[in-house]
């Protein structure tokens, strides 16, 4: 087993996120639903390849993830995430994939 201390991430539990509302805790729950390895994804029956700190999907999964209903609030939460240099994310409009990274991890 290797040494957790050597590793520039921590796998945050889901359950231990208060349930809240704010850019922190938005955050937090993008940050638990990061990949925490290299390999691939599965969302509706896709399959995607992921790096440390990504996760691909759609809008819907999205809401889920963030907690609000509404198309439009889970994309002004992405935006103002992105605009505080929290993470980086794309909308691709052909095939309505989102793919976000979190840029700035706790060490």
């Amino acid at each position: 087993m290797k040494c957790l201390k050597k590793f520039d991430w921590i796998k945050i539990p889901r359950e231990e996120i208060p349930l809240a509302r704010g850019n922190m805790i938005y955050f937090l729950r993008l940050a638990a639903r990061a990949a925490y390895r290299k390999g691939t994804a599965t969302y509706c029956g896709y399959r995607n390849a992921v790096d440390p700190g990504m996760w691909v999907g759609g809008v819907v999964g999205l809401k889920s993830i963030l907690g609000v209903k509404r198309r439009q609030k889970a994309l002004q939460i992405m935006d103002e995430l992105q605009m505080l240099g929290y993470i980086t994310y794309t909308l691709e409009q052909e095939t309505k994939i989102l793919t976000y990274r979190i840029t700035d991890w706790v060490i």
